[in-house]
């Protein structure tokens, strides 16, 4: 298929057994899947973001194909304001090891989403996965995010959230003895 006629597929497609065929496509051919992405970097991130959920789907038991965006996704979620593209950029890149040189940017950025009350709970979440995430590879940071997590549970957030907070806290505690 050639890009005209995969944008024609992307804009009559609404069932889900069409949808199910773009997953399956993207999950399978690699072409497919860069010109879903292509098409979603010509696009305002308003529409991109459901593009990035074919790949997301795509890519929900083999992440190899994020690889060669990589770089890419992480500017384009850094740069972004619009909360659907974050969602889905994040879980994209949640599935691949944290590149290094976007720890700074995206963390500030996380901290950001995870403290901000009026943001959708998905991106307060992926904030907070992400420092989580960073945590790992720093286990020093640990202890920043065990304060922004005590400040945040005194602020009555979402029951889900409250749970995720709660469950990272007392993993983040054990991993590094209770400080």
């Amino acid at each position: 298929m050639n890009r005209e006629e995969i944008e024609k597929l992307l804009e009559s497609a609404y069932s889900k057994a069409e949808y199910d065929y773009l997953f399956l496509k993207a999950e399978k051919e690699q072409a497919f899947f860069n010109c879903i992405w292509e098409i979603s970097e010509d696009m305002p991130d308003s529409r991109a973001w459901r593009l990035l959920w074919i790949l997301d789907h795509a890519t929900e038991k083999n992440n190899t194909f994020i690889f060669p965006i990589l770089d890419k996704l992480y500017q384009n979620v850094i740069k972004t304001k619009n909360e659907s593209y974050i969602r889905q950029g994040m879980k994209l890149l949640m599935r691949c090891p944290i590149i290094e040189k976007y720890i700074t940017d995206l963390l500030d950025l996380s901290i950001e989403w995870m403290n901000n009350q009026k943001a959708k709970i998905s991106t307060q979440a992926f904030g907070l996965e992400f420092f989580y995430q960073v945590c790992k590879i720093y286990p020093e940071m640990a202890p920043e995010l065990v304060a922004y997590i005590d400040d945040i549970l005194e602020r009555s957030p979402s029951a889900g959230y409250r749970i995720r907070l709660n469950q990272i806290r007392e993993a983040l505690l054990k991993a590094n003895g209770a400080f």
